[in-house]
């Protein structure tokens, strides 16, 4: 996994000063926002010093104060967790964001399975807003992505719409809807018009099927931008301002 610095504490205390307003401070809210992580499989990120896992968590325990949550896919990522003396989580359910700081974790057995357990936090943030603004993409001259699996496997599929955050995409066949949440997919080109192609490295987040009204199945996946460039980020800043003020146009 990419590595990304964890936040010192005067960066936290002063995320506190600054977005007070969104935090969960007793144990019971805490547990309400926990608890819907676990029983929606949320992935989350979870950044030590000098390092992070992309996990899920498993169970959460209001009486005892603990999470427990699932052991990553990368043995070395998992001792270097374990080392660390602090814990920052993060992750944007329907682009949502939720982040919370915990003490050490320890190593368990879940359900036959390793796993992580931590304590509760003191306090959770939990913005009851998107994080980013999505605008909806062309139908008549839609945009797509191209990328491939890592069987080798290409896909093309249409943006259902787009943020600074990430995008989602709409397709008729269900494999990228059925691939597990947190799966990288590296060097997928995002074509946005006449001349504009921008690679980008995406996380799967947010599987889901629709039904049309005629009773075909169609899906829309979410995926997260991962480690988006300066350059990057001021090409779709001005794509989006650019459609949302057409769209508003339009309306008018």
């Amino acid at each position: 996994m990419l590595a990304e610095p964890l936040p010192q504490t005067t960066d936290i205390e002063k995320f506190a000063e600054d977005h007070e307003r969104f935090a969960r401070h007793t144990p019971s809210e805490i547990s309400i926002v926990l608890r819907t992580l676990v029983q929606r499989g949320d992935m989350l990120t979870v950044t030590s010093g000098r390092g992070q896992i992309v996990t899920q968590l498993l169970k959460t325990d209001a009486r005892e104060a603990c999470i427990v949550f699932d052991w990553g896919g990368v043995e070395a990522d998992n001792r270097v967790l374990l080392e660390a003396r602090q814990l920052y989580f993060k992750g944007a359910p329907d682009g949502v964001r939720v982040e919370f700081t915990t003490l050490a974790a320890r190593a368990v057995t879940y359900e036959g399975r390793q796993a992580f357990e931590v304590p509760f936090p003191e306090k959770l943030y939990q913005f009851q807003r998107r994080e980013y603004f999505r605008v909806p993409t062309p139908v008549l001259e839609p945009f797509y992505a191209k990328g491939a699996f890592a069987d080798g496997e290409a896909f093309r599929h249409e943006v259902h719409d787009l943020s600074l955050g990430g995008i989602a995409l709409r397709m008729d066949t269900p494999r990228l809807a059925e691939t597990e949440r947190g799966t990288l997919f590296r060097d997928v080109v995002l074509h946005l018009g006449p001349g504009a192609a921008l690679p980008v490295d995406l996380e799967l987040v947010s599987p889901r099927s629709v039904t049309t009204p005629r009773g075909d199945v169609r899906y829309v996946v979410g995926f997260r931008f991962v480690r988006l460039s300066a350059a990057a980020e001021n090409v779709l800043q001005r794509l989006i301002t650019r459609m949302e003020a057409k769209r508003r146009s339009l309306s008018a």
